[in-house]
This record gives structure tokens, C-alpha cells and sequence, in this order.
């Protein structure tokens, strides 16, 4: 098939024109991976500190009870 120059050159235009769509296309999938693991990561971030926190309180309440309990040993071995 013998192509005009202009047939040949409104394929070559349209050709750019789907490769600059399909740039951007990728261009916005890369932009909506990092938005998404940026938001995981703000979530992963939050998860840990609210493990941490419970953990520390579990923690403290532990130190209050051997506290008490040696407070009441003491105690028991002072009578």
C-alpha cells in the first residue's frame, strides 16, 4: 500500500499522540503507586505507635504489679 506523505505524516502525528497518552498514563500511575504508599506507610507509621503504646501501658501496669506485690510480700515478711 502506497501511503500519501500526507496519510504518512497525520499516522506519524497520531502515533506521537498516542505515545504522549500513553506517557501520561503511565506518568499518572506511577504518581497514584506513590500517593498510595505513602498513605500505607502513614498507616503502617500510626499502627506502630498506637502497638507501642499499648505495649509500654502493659508494660507499666506490670511494673505496678510486681511493685504491689513485693509492697505485700514485704509486708507479710515484716509481721
Amino acid at each position: 500500500m502506497i501511503l500519501s506523505m500526507n496519510e504518512k505524516r497525520a499516522l506519524l502525528k497520531r502515533q506521537r499522540e498516542l505515545d504522549e497518552y500513553e506517557d501520561e498514563l503511565v506518568r499518572r500511575y506511577a504518581q497514584s503507586q506513590e500517593a498510595r504508599a505513602g498513605e500505607l506507610a502513614q498507616l503502617k507509621a500510626e499502627a506502630e505507635a498506637q502497638r507501642e503504646a499499648i505495649f509500654q501501658k502493659l508494660a507499666q501496669e506490670e511494673a505496678e504489679r510486681r511493685a504491689q506485690a513485693e509492697f505485700v510480700e514485704n509486708l507479710r515478711n515484716e509481721l
